[in-house]
């Protein structure tokens, strides 16, 4: 099976709003390609984008947050380890 290229909970949180990814990155002025490597590595996701993807799909900036964090530092980590 092939790995997922996508981190999980991100494209599960942006999918939870109904909305498609194209159109979040449209109301969010985000290039889709760009929204693609986020939804990669969210520890790219800079305060800045976390309001602008909040305000675009109402999830809780809180909640991209946390994710962008936990991608930070456990993920990125374990994937630096790895390598």
């Amino acid at each position: 099976m092939a790995e997922k290229k996508t981190y999980e909970p991100l494209d599960e949180l942006l999918e939870s709003t109904g909305m498609k990814y194209s159109a979040i990155a449209e109301k969010s002025n985000i290039d889709k390609s760009y929204l693609y490597r986020l939804r990669k590595k969210p520890s790219k996701l800079d305060g800045e984008l976390i309001l602008r993807i909040s305000k675009a799909t109402g999830i809780d900036k809180n909640k991209l947050f946390d994710i962008s964090y936990f991608f930070a530092t456990k993920v990125d980590k374990l994937q630096q380890k790895a390598s």
